[in-house]
């Protein structure tokens, strides 16, 4: 819980008089030593965007809350999120304090405004971070993508990355300790997480492209080929139903 507290300290205080580098570096430093704390080995495939590229869009499948600080542990974003998370304890705070783009996904009018907001993070060089299945999933199979957030993309004439998420044991099977699904709480979900032995996250991020679609439903479709591709290439014989 300390971690937590220092964390929340220093978005809450000392973030408004750091300038946006110093801001990446703390992020992505407690992020780590999070990862450390919990348990969590990180494995990192492909080709990383950096630190905090410009102009970037990561578009990732959702397993856990744990998965924003996985991904922030080596590339720092904007995250878009449910509005449901902003009123969690402590985490809701740190993800107001770091810049996160809520969306009440309920109501149909909130997507233009996120998608707006998207845009103007985009043009002023910012990282954004879409999770497209709209919530989390169990990661033996992906929930269908939604394409509202990725009009966003296309104004804001992003390059966009995809990035396959997976959690693993230590000889790289499926493991279902971080998912966050159903009726869980964030305190059952740390409790398990940390009662796992040689857990592994996972981040395979994929190539990235230019935004040349003019239609986001084409755009997300084959964003969600290319993860779906990867997960099924990289859980072949490690996910039984």
């Amino acid at each position: 819980m300390m971690h937590f507290a220092k964390g929340l300290f220093n978005v809450t205080y000392r973030f408004p008089r750091l300038m946006l580098a110093e801001r990446v570096d703390y992020i992505q430093q407690w992020s780590k030593q999070l990862t450390q704390i919990l348990g969590v080995s990180l494995r990192v495939q492909g080709i990383e965007p950096g630190k905090y590229p410009e102009q970037h869009m990561l578009l990732a499948n959702h397993i856990s809350w744990l998965d924003i600080f996985i991904l922030d542990s080596v590339t720092v974003s904007r995250f878009v999120a449910k509005s449901e998370l902003r009123s969690w304890p402590i985490i809701g705070r740190l993800c107001i304090g770091t810049g996160t783009l809520f969306i009440e996904r309920e109501r149909k009018r909130d997507t233009a405004r996120v998608n707006e907001a998207i845009v103007t993070a985009l043009s002023e060089g910012h990282c954004v971070t879409v999770f497209p299945e709209g919530t989390t999933g169990c990661g033996r199979q992906l929930l269908p993508f939604r394409s509202s957030l990725l009009q966003a993309a296309i104004d804001g004439n992003a390059t966009i990355q995809p990035v396959y998420l997976r959690y693993t044991d230590a000889e790289g099977q499926y493991s279902d300790a971080a998912t966050y699904i159903g009726d869980m709480t964030l305190a059952q979900s740390l409790w398990r997480i940390l009662g796992t032995r040689s857990l592994h996250a996972e981040i395979n991020f994929l190539a990235p492209f230019p935004t040349d679609h003019k239609n986001r439903r084409t755009l997300t479709q084959f964003i969600e080929a290319r993860i779906c591709t990867a997960h099924h290439a990289l859980n072949t014989q490690s996910i039984k139903a």
